[in-house]
């Protein structure tokens, strides 16, 4: 059960420490002479909550795989970026100093099931070098923050597939990253683990924590992320906040639901006396192109009600992040 009383795993102040972006520079990846990816230029900036979508086989895990290190660019570079002395440094030449600061949970399962939770997470630390007293206090702090503390004891193969998704994060956190980078993290999961998966994102990334997350799941990255990267056939589409993202594909028109007791010609009067390009006559409904979208909004909204409509009556919502990914994977 998801509460609001997560305790902080992680002192903010050592943050400053951090870096403060990523950067890829014209990254492709190819495997057999094929171009998994081409020529990606791509800015994550600290503290971002950064989601990458794209259809199955447009490179997503293989991007995350470039900024974590696992692989190396065909072409170009990958660099992270010193918040302090704002000196770049190239994640190829410098893994063995950057991969500390690295956290990385992939779709499946990574940790070991004939290991308890709490060996799981002493092996993690192990890895990393992290000090004894302070894998201690990291382990204790991340079992209350992913509520483990009372399956410490416990195989991890005998955990539920929620406490599983928990563990693997807490494996992934244990050394203190800098950056949590997350492959399918709510895959194969049901509607209120997958809130609950969510959630404890956001907390992490509340804690000061750079979080990039690839994910079929777009209604979830859509609710936490602040940016996006939409990768379609193997080039980044489109990136940046999400609000910037869905501006080209905002509409430029509205619709209103016309009920069979309402006098249509009486509305389509009121309406051509506002600043209108045209009128669609679709029986049923209205199809209106105002000249300028948002200066449109409170004329219309007033005759909606002069006229005793419903305001769910006129359609003049945002598109979801659902709606732009299927119209970019329909060109």
């Amino acid at each position: 059960m998801v509460t609001n009383n997560h305790q902080k795993f992680i002192n903010i102040k050592e943050f400053y420490l951090s870096v403060d972006l990523i950067k890829l520079k014209g990254v492709t990846k190819e495997y057999r002479g094929h171009a998994v990816l081409q020529d990606v230029n791509l800015k994550i900036e600290s503290g971002d909550l950064f989601g990458i979508v794209g259809q199955s086989g447009s490179g997503k895990t293989t991007l995350l795989n470039l900024v974590a290190g696992f692989l190396s660019p065909s072409k170009g570079e990958v660099v992270y970026v010193s918040k302090v002395t704002q000196k770049e440094r190239n994640l190829k030449k410098d893994l063995h100093k950057i991969k500390k600061y690295i956290g990385f949970t992939p779709q499946h399962n990574s940790f070991y099931h004939k290991l308890t939770v709490l060996e799981n997470l002493k092996h993690f630390g192990k890895l990393y070098n992290v000090k004894p007293s302070t894998l201690k206090d990291n382990i204790k702090n991340l079992l209350i923050f992913t509520h483990l503390v009372d399956y410490r004891h416990m195989l991890a193969e005998e955990l539920s597939g929620g406490m599983q998704k928990r563990l693997d994060l807490s494996c992934s956190l244990v050394h203190r990253p800098k950056i949590l980078i997350l492959d399918e993290p709510t895959a194969d999961v049901d509607p209120i683990l997958q809130k609950e998966i969510l959630f404890l994102l956001k907390e992490v990334n509340k804690q000061g924590i750079t979080i990039i997350i690839a994910s079929h799941h777009l209604e979830g990255i859509e609710s936490i992320c602040n940016k996006i990267a939409i990768i379609h056939q193997g080039k980044v589409h489109s990136q940046g906040l999400i609000d910037d993202v869905k501006k080209p594909f905002l509409k430029d028109h509205f619709t209103i639901n016309m009920p069979s007791n309402k006098d249509k010609s009486m509305l389509i009067e009121k309406l051509k006396k506002l600043s209108i390009k045209k009128i669609l006559d679709n029986d049923d409904n209205l199809v209106i192109y105002p000249d300028n979208v948002e200066s449109a909004i409170g004329n219309l909204l007033n005759i909606i009600k002069e006229e005793n409509l419903l305001l769910h009556d006129m359609d003049i919502r945002k598109p979801s992040l659902r709606e732009i990914f299927e119209n970019i994977a329909k060109k």
